[in-house]
């Protein structure tokens, strides 16, 4: 079972990092101008509460959100590939 665990996680990290990705490459919602300017906010969020502690760095500023937004996309995928796991563990037996 951990094992399986372990590989759910992977994937969802993987799925997570892809969303964040997409979602910090597009220019025009980095302006706040978009509707969809909100999709960035967990990532955004961290990395002002952290900019101070790293010398007002963009670099390390765009990296914290960048992680922290694919950690947080990547939760839903972890609970969903878990799920389809546990069920299909019950129908084993």
């Amino acid at each position: 079972m951990a094992h399986t665990l372990k590989t759910n996680l992977l994937i969802a990290l993987a799925i997570g990092f892809l969303i964040s990705t997409a979602f910090m490459s597009i220019p025009s919602m980095r302006d706040g101008t978009s509707d969809w300017s909100g999709v960035e906010f967990p990532g955004m969020a961290a990395a002002y509460l952290f900019w101070g502690a790293l010398s007002d760095s963009v670099f390390w500023g765009t990296v914290i959100g960048w992680a922290v937004n694919a950690v947080v996309y990547s939760l839903p995928a972890f609970v969903v590939f878990s799920v389809f796991t546990a069920m299909r563990s019950l129908q084993l037996r």
